[in-house]
Order: structure tokens, then C-alpha cells, then sequence
């Protein structure tokens, strides 16, 4: 009998371990698959932050597209991530305050949803790779099991689909896109065909490419922002007051930018809407705070040039450099960098 039962426990052991490998295995590739870097591939670069920041910025996919620093210096910073709310803009903010120089210029967009975003839902698991715990709103082990250590376990019958690029392009990818919405086939066409006024009509292509995007953009924020989300301005209004007011108190430089938005899709939101979703709660914290703010929204130049989006509301390489030279001349303006 006790033969029988070290056997049966060496055996239960052994398979034990194997499942243990073969998980370790299979994480490993899943952390390298098309899903877990369409999910978590922007968090990347929260797991290498340099230190000795000059110049950063927060913000949700519209400052990630708009702040594209040069690659080899290092004393800029892009902390921006698709989908951030305010409340996690401060925490991750926190959590690397160590890395930001004293005086270092801390930009901090918001778009049009930010105040309307949620403040009771947990966070969500791509936090928990690269925030301490006190950031993380209702923390669980499990979703950090799941999130940092074994992100595996969180796929379940879908783990074949995960481990293979099956999916339709990323949201992410399309903000991020170097080129703008009409692909380079059309563009090609287009030239092609319309002999001297090519330049004139790829643009028209661009601007109708663009006004559609903005038809569909518009109704989203509207439902799922703007009416629902409407009990949490104030709460965000509170975080991000409190956000700047960290800025001076670490010896940080903090300004608020409202990024560009193609005009066609600011058509298509009422003055109304806007200063009670948006505006009203900005001038808000700069009455409070005493923060310079850069609003480029409705801008003369850059709101109007199709080519310089990806789509309606996300700038392109293009019009990420003309809104950043915009954004250093605000900065001379303000006495924030001499240069």
C-alpha cells in the first residue's frame, strides 16, 4: 500500500510538472503572439523609461499620436497610452515622477471623452504589468497572475485564435499609421487619373475619407461618453486639478493640450456638448491651477488639412510634426524652454 502510494504521488507530481511546463511553454509563446502585442504591445514601453525625463507627456491615443519625440534622445518621454482615463494618467505619472527632472516640461492632453470616462470601473489589466499595487483601482492576485506572470490563463478556448494573427487590424495600429485613411492604391489612382489637379483631388479624397470617419466617431463619444458619462465629469475634473497641482509640487512644469481634430468632426458636436463635456471642465482646472493651456482643437491650420490625420480626431507622422512645431512655439511663448 505505501508503495501504491508513492507511486501515485510521484505520478501525480510528474504530471503536475508537466502541465506546469507546458503552460510556461505555451505562455512564452503567447507573449509573443499577435494578440497579447495588440492588447499590451503599447505597455512595452513602460517596462524601459529612462531617466533624467526633460520633456514627457500623458494622454490617451491622441497624444500618443501627436508627440512622436526623435527615437535616440531620450530625455523625452511618450507616456501616452489608447483609452487612458485621467485617473491612470496621474498614477502612472506617480509612479515615475523619479524619472522626470526637476523643471521637466509635463504636457498633459485630454480629448473630448476624458471627463466623461469612468472613475468606478477596475483597472484594467495592462496595469497591473507596470503599476504598483496602491495605483490599482479593486485589485485582485488573479488579474495580476493573469496579467503580468501568466497572461495565458486569461484566454481560454480562444488560445489557438490568440497565438495566430487571424484578426482584422488593430485600432492602435490604424492611430498610429504613418499614412493617412486612403490607402496608397487609391492615392495612386487618383494621381493617375486626374492629370495636373491630382494634388487637389487626393485631398478631396482624403477630406471625404475623413468625414466619414467623423460620422461614425461623433455617435460613438455621443453614446458612450457624453450622455452616460456624464456623472464622472466632476470627479475627473477633481483628479486632474490635483494632477497639475503634483506637477508644481514635484517641481514639474505642467501645461494642459488639447490636441487637433479635423474639423469636419467637430461639426459634427454642438457648442453645447462640448463646453459641458469638454471645455467647461478644462477652463475649470486652469481657473483652479493657474496652468497654461494650448488648444489646438478648432486650429485654423491644422484642423482643416486632411492630409495631416489618419482619421478624424488621430494626426499622422505629417501632422504630428507641424502640431509639434506649434507646441515648441507655446513653449517659448510660456517661458517653459528657451528654445
Amino acid at each position: 500500500m505505501k508503495n501504491k502510494g508513492l507511486k501515485f504521488a510521484v505520478k501525480s507530481a510528474a504530471l503536475l510538472l508537466s502541465v506546469c511546463i507546458l503552460i510556461v511553454i505555451i505562455n512564452f509563446a503567447y507573449v509573443r503572439g499577435y494578440y497579447y502585442r495588440d492588447v499590451y504591445g503599447e505597455i512595452e514601453k513602460m517596462k524601459n523609461v529612462p531617466y533624467n525625463i526633460t520633456m514627457a507627456n500623458f494622454g490617451t491615443s491622441h497624444g500618443l499620436s501627436c508627440f512622436r519625440y526623435p527615437e535616440n534622445d531620450k530625455t523625452k518621454f511618450n507616456f501616452a497610452l489608447s483609452g487612458e482615463d485621467i485617473y491612470h494618467d496621474f498614477a502612472t505619472l506617480k509612479q515615475f515622477s523619479d524619472h522626470l527632472e526637476n523643471g521637466c516640461i509635463v504636457a498633459i492632453p485630454t480629448s473630448y471623452f476624458s471627463f466623461c470616462m469612468s472613475t468606478e470601473e477596475p483597472s484594467q489589466k495592462r496595469y497591473y504589468i507596470y503599476l504598483d499595487r496602491k495605483y490599482i483601482r479593486q485589485f485582485s492576485f488573479e488579474s495580476l497572475i493573469n496579467a503580468k506572470y501568466f497572461p495565458v490563463l486569461r484566454s481560454g478556448e480562444f488560445i489557438i485564435k490568440d497565438l495566430i494573427k487571424d484578426q482584422e487590424h488593430d485600432i492602435g495600429a490604424e492611430m498610429m499609421d504613418n499614412n493617412t485613411v486612403v490607402n496608397e492604391d487609391i492615392t495612386n489612382s487618383i494621381t493617375e487619373n486626374s492629370g495636373g489637379n491630382s494634388a487637389q483631388s487626393v485631398s478631396s479624397a482624403l477630406d471625404a475619407q475623413l468625414i466619414a470617419h467623423a460620422k461614425g466617431r461623433a455617435e460613438s463619444w455621443r453614446s458612450g461618453y457624453m450622455v452616460a458619462g456624464k456623472i464622472f465629469i466632476n470627479k475627473n475634473t477633481e483628479l486632474l486639478i490635483e494632477m497639475v497641482t503634483y506637477c508644481y509640487e514635484s517641481g514639474f512644469k505642467p501645461l494642459l493640450v488639447t490636441t487637433p481634430v479635423y474639423y469636419a468632426l467637430n461639426e459634427r458636436f454642438t457648442e453645447k456638448e462640448l463646453n459641458e463635456c469638454y471645455f467647461n471642465p478644462v477652463n475649470r482646472v486652469v481657473e483652479a491651477t493657474g496652468v497654461p493651456y494650448l488648444n489646438l482643437s478648432h486650429d485654423p491650420q491644422l484642423s482643416v488639412n486632411p492630409e495631416y490625420y489618419s482619421n478624424s480626431d488621430h494626426m499622422n507622422s505629417v501632422g504630428a510634426a507641424a502640431f509639434y512645431k506649434r507646441y515648441s512655439e507655446f513653449l517659448f511663448e510660456t517661458g517653459y524652454c528657451a528654445e
